[in-house]
């Protein structure tokens, strides 16, 4: 029943976490807990074997599952689930794995489809490295928000990308995380990046099509680095498998894989049409 948590469903969740095989979630069990019982996440309990959860998320649900073993998921259930599921619009389903192909037998089951691949990307940065922006970048404030919104939400792919939220802009922007560069009063350019402790991600960075080709994310990326040099023991990032041009520029400036991807698959439904 959607949105009740029995006992049962609740020990699945606690053992499965932390467990690749057993869960594609990597939220925390309490933000788990917290998300089911202010109803923002929609919670089904099937045969006390397996718990799915839906996570509305910006104009997308992601979806999650918590299982006892890969062995649990027999036809009678498949169709009890993908009944439940299939009303979803915009419905992902995420493996994060060094081993992909162990880790997607559910999905497959569910007759979830691929989508596209990520990698990661690491950076240990070095003590002598000279890094010189041809375009200067700044940190960006509160009124650049709606001019960086609609660039982010017309440049990446609001299924896979991890967009931000207005909400989550503002964040970024009163934490001095988000750099920009505009040329003639004209938002070329912008980087958001997160801290955490000596790690740094560098979350969205994207060049408006019409200053294409100018090195303009090249200025922010090396503004980025410089700007978190002395702090910052280790930085990385999320690429997708086939943007060829930023991975080149990425490697360019010494990052390189750690071997951990992000597989990205969407709901088909019974009609043959994404959900």
């Amino acid at each position: 029943m959607r949105d009740v948590l029995t006992e049962k469903g609740k020990a699945i969740i606690l053992n499965a976490i932390g467990n690749p095989l057993l869960t594609n979630c990597y939220l925390s069990c309490r933000e788990i807990m917290d998300k089911i019982a202010t109803h923002k996440i929609h919670c089904f309990c099937y045969e006390e074997e397996i718990v799915i959860l839906i996570h509305p998320m910006n104009g997308l649900h992601k979806m999650y599952y918590f299982i006892q073993s890969q062995d649990v998921l027999i036809p009678c259930l498949v169709e009890k689930i993908q009944k439940d599921i299939e009303n979803y619009q915009n419905l992902e389903g995420t493996v994060v794995t060094k081993i992909p192909d162990k880790n997607v037998d559910i999905l497959k089951k569910l007759e979830f489809h691929p989508y596209k691949k990520y990698i990661r990307k690491q950076m240990i940065p070095g003590t002598t490295e000279q890094y010189e922006a041809m375009y200067k970048a700044e940190n960006a404030d509160m009124d650049d928000l709606n001019d960086i919104f609609q660039l982010l939400y017309e440049t990446f792919d609001i299924m896979t990308d991890h967009l931000v939220s207005k909400t989550e802009l503002r964040t970024f922007l009163e934490m001095r995380q988000v750099l920009k560069i505009a040329i003639d009063g004209e938002l070329a350019g912008v980087l958001l990046f997160e801290t955490f402790g000596k790690k740094s991600y560098l979350r969205s960075l994207c060049v408006s099509e019409k200053f294409a080709g100018k090195k303009i994310g090249l200025s922010l990326l090396y503004t980025y680095i410089l700007k978190n040099l002395e702090t910052t023991k280790l930085f990385y990032l999320w690429v997708e498998s086939t943007n060829k041009r930023a991975i080149q520029l990425y490697e360019n400036l010494g990052y390189k894989n750690d071997g951990i991807q992000e597989c990205i698959y969407l709901y088909t439904n019974k009609y043959g049409s994404e959900s």
